[in-house]
């Protein structure tokens, strides 16, 4: 596992399943990118942004009707335009000294505290060998790596500016299928964009190009998808809600999911939001993100665990060596049924995209009793949640 700093079958009840793909997403150089504090990007990047800021006008919308039940826009889209694009920014990766930064450079991302937090996703940023932010204004910021999730695929950033436009706000609500769902992003050659949906599904767990990983591909929890278009350079940038909350973090064309068939690449998917949101909150509380737990589940619904013989609750699919899930003793194949005593299914369906983000939430150090579903037999496994 690489630390944030750092960096069909079922099986049957009687042997677990060889692991899939790796569980982190391997970040390529993002061990390389945190130790640049600093780099600048060269002046090819700083051409291609004035370029994009100067033919844009601030206040541009590109809005996408969509023809899916639910989709759609509303009156609110101007307010919400004016409300979030000032937070939005570009996120530039630099591939090696020198080289030019073409249009497959530049993804989106945005504000997520005054103190200089940008939100955005793993391949936004993977494969770079330095990193920097551009706000609207056309300033270009030196970043770092602050905090990711390989679990998931969000990355934040921590850049050094007195002059931040203000900050996104979280949603406290997790999303549900049939909800309203909007990108926002800086496509690339545009101005702002408003691409309207609705969320499909939630909590999904998906396999993703990995090119840092020797079987080039990796698993990443917590999964949304949507109808909404996402536009070239979107990827990192916010997915909110009618009320322009945050409910999750764009993937754009740079982390399509390998395992969803034909329709993956006419879908949206978007990262977990709530896994953004508690690495913010972490490191503004104490300075760091949280250790990833080192698990990738899927969850089992009633109907679909009955099918295949299991309990419902959470199957695991993948332990990643020497983390904190592998010292609990959990093994892929394992079917979480419950966490302290009460069902992970109905836990997962009330709050939860994901068995990492309820475990996260019990707090760091928190000892926790999972019962766990192995070969047809039930038995007790405690787990200690780790500190950053």
């Amino acid at each position: 596992m690489i630390e944030p700093a750092e960096a069909g079958a079922h099986p049957p009840p009687e042997a677990p399943p060889s692991p899939p793909a790796p569980v982190a997403l391997r970040l390529g150089a993002v061990a390389v990118v945190a130790a640049l504090v600093g780099v600048l990007v060269g002046g090819g990047a700083a051409y291609f942004l004035v370029r994009h800021f100067e033919n844009s006008s601030p206040a541009q919308v590109v809005i996408h009707n969509v023809t899916s039940p639910g989709g759609g826009t509303s009156a609110s889209l101007p307010t919400l335009e004016r409300q979030l694009s000032p937070s939005l920014v570009e996120v530039i990766r630099e591939q090696a000294a020198g080289a030019a930064i073409t249009s497959q450079d530049v993804a989106s991302g945005f504000v997520a505290t005054a103190s200089g937090l940008i939100v955005t996703s793993e391949g936004a940023v993977a494969g770079a060998t330095g990193v920097e932010v551009a706000l609207a204004s056309g300033q270009l910021l030196a970043a770092t790596i602050a905090a990711a999730d390989p679990d998931t695929g969000v990355v934040v950033l921590q850049v050094s500016s007195t002059s931040l436009p203000p900050p996104l706000t979280f949603s406290t609500a997790p999303p549900a299928s049939g909800d309203v769902a909007i990108a926002v992003s800086l496509p690339v050659g545009t101005g702002p964009s408003l691409d309207v949906g609705t969320v499909s599904a939630v909590g999904l767990t998906v396999t993703v190009p990995d090119q840092a990983s020797a079987s080039g591909q990796a698993v990443v929890d917590g999964v949304l998808r949507t109808d909404t278009p996402q536009p070239l350079g979107s990827s990192g940038g916010p997915l909110v809600d009618s009320a322009g909350e945050v409910i999750g973090v764009l993937t754009g064309d740079r982390m399509q999911p390998l395992d969803q068939g034909a329709s993956a690449a006419a879908s949206g998917f978007a990262l977990d939001g709530s896994a953004a949101n508690q690495l913010v909150s972490s490191l503004n509380s104490t300075g760091a993100g949280p250790r990833p737990i080192g698990l990738v589940g899927r969850w089992l619904d009633p109907a679909s665990a009955a099918a295949l013989d299991f309990p419902a609750g959470v199957q695991v699919l993948a332990v990643d060596p020497g983390s904190v899930a592998a010292q609990a003793g959990l093994q892929a194949g394992d079917v979480v049924t419950a966490v302290n005593g009460v069902a992970a299914w109905g836990a997962r369906v009330t709050a939860f995209p994901s068995l990492a983000d309820y475990l996260q939430s019990l707090g760091i150090g928190a000892q926790v009793a999972l019962t766990v579903y192995r070969s047809g037999v039930s038995r007790q496994l405690s787990l200690t949640l780790p500190s950053p």
